[in-house]
């Protein structure tokens, strides 16, 4: 059997956030702003319905991860590929957290099956794979008619139990026998509790207070801490 170490994106190994980027990416060049707007209030109009537990954790914050999607709508594919280019080059690898990184490292030199699972979209991941040395990426499939972004999301939502279902497929898929028990995740979200509860050697990474919450209760390992968190 195999072991294996899983890495969130957004928080964890990369100290931003994709929807940020985006925004910041589109505003500066005065572009997409109806489609930024409908996505940003959209999602805020959800925040009172989470606060009284109507909306799950796990829902509100995946929706924000999936619905990404909608900013990619009427894009071709190429012009997508120069977007997730310019964001890797200029905000991404610049914005790595060294630390996280030093840990990936680590697993590649003892040979696990290092993975990077994330709401994030799956072709900026392996973009950000290549880079890393990295083989296996679970990410958000963004949906491509007649080489043109529909602004859906295809299959999986890779976000809470999701990641959890998007790592089995692909490990079926790929013929990986994984020794859950012996595995490692590095997250940063109370929505990421579900895989972290599932490997043996979760590592709660500059959480936010209901992670570190959590992982202090259950003895789990603590990397950075949520003041440091940004």
């Amino acid at each position: 059997m195999l072991t294996a170490a899983f890495f969130d994106f957004d928080g964890t190994l990369y100290a931003g956030h994709l929807w940020k980027d985006m925004s910041d990416y589109f505003r500066e060049r005065r572009e997409r702003a109806g489609l930024l707007w409908v996505y940003l209030l959209g999602h805020m109009a959800l925040w009172p319905l989470n606060l009284v537990g109507v909306l799950s954790h796990e829902r509100f914050y995946g929706s924000w991860a999936r619905d990404l999607t909608w900013v990619l709508r009427g894009l071709s594919v190429g012009e997508g590929q120069a977007l997730f280019r310019f964001l890797l080059e200029w905000r991404i690898l610049p914005g790595l957290r060294p630390d996280v990184v030093e840990r990936l490292r680590y697993h590649q030199r003892e040979g696990h099956v290092v993975m990077l699972v994330s709401g994030g979209f799956r072709e900026l991941l392996e973009m950000l794979a290549a880079e890393l040395g990295v083989l296996h990426v679970v990410g958000t499939e963004a949906e491509v008619r007649d080489g043109v972004y529909t602004g859906r999301a295809v299959g999986l939502a890779i976000t809470g139990r999701g990641k959890v279902e998007g790592i089995r497929n692909l490990a079926a898929r790929e013929g990986l026998d994984l020794d859950w028990a012996n595995s490692y995740a590095y997250a940063d979200s109370r929505t990421d509790i579900p895989l972290l509860e599932v490997v043996g050697h979760p590592v709660a990474v500059y959480p936010d207070k209901a992670l570190a919450a959590h992982a202090q209760a259950r003895g789990w390992e603590v990397l950075g801490t949520p003041e440091e968190k940004r």
